[in-house]
């Protein structure tokens, strides 16, 4: 069977590894990336808050939306395809040379706003942003006061 090796150029002295430890001491205590969570943005709108979840290589399937006790809840998890009892053969059979992706997981949670009607809640999902429209009640809802003579 032949074997993919990763070599690194060097005249014996290995210099990689003095760098990759350097930037270990350096990088060490970031987060890691199975610590990722979505960048969010939130925009208040007259009839609607809207958060847009940048959430990319998932599917809609992966990604669940719920509200739970005033708590508008995003989550979403890629499944792992790698067989547990196969090391690094996949759940069909096939064999890695290298495997840099894996499995990945998010929560975030948000408290919604008084004026925020938890039975009508939207969300759709487009080139790997979430969009979450949380429509206001109808009398929180500005509304404009005519004024009379006197």
């Amino acid at each position: 069977m032949n074997y993919l090796t990763v070599r690194r150029p060097g005249n014996g002295v290995n210099v990689w590894n003095d760098f990759d430890r350097l930037f270990d001491s350096v990088f060490g205590t970031m987060p890691s990336w199975s610590d990722w969570r979505p960048a969010v943005d939130i925009r208040n709108e007259d009839d609607a808050y809207v958060i847009e979840a940048d959430i990319p290589g998932m599917r809609e399937d992966q990604i669940s939306v719920q509200v739970e006790n005033d708590l508008l809840v995003i989550s979403g998890r890629t499944e792992d395809e790698r067989s547990a009892n196969d090391g690094d053969a996949n759940a069909d059979g096939a064999e890695y040379i290298l495997r840099e992706r894996s499995a990945r997981q998010f929560y975030r949670s948000f408290a919604m706003p008084k004026d925020a009607d938890a039975a009508n809640v939207e969300a759709t999902y487009r080139n790997g942003v979430l969009t979450v429209q949380l429509h206001k009640k109808p009398e929180a809802k500005p509304r404009q006061i005519e004024i009379r003579r006197g």
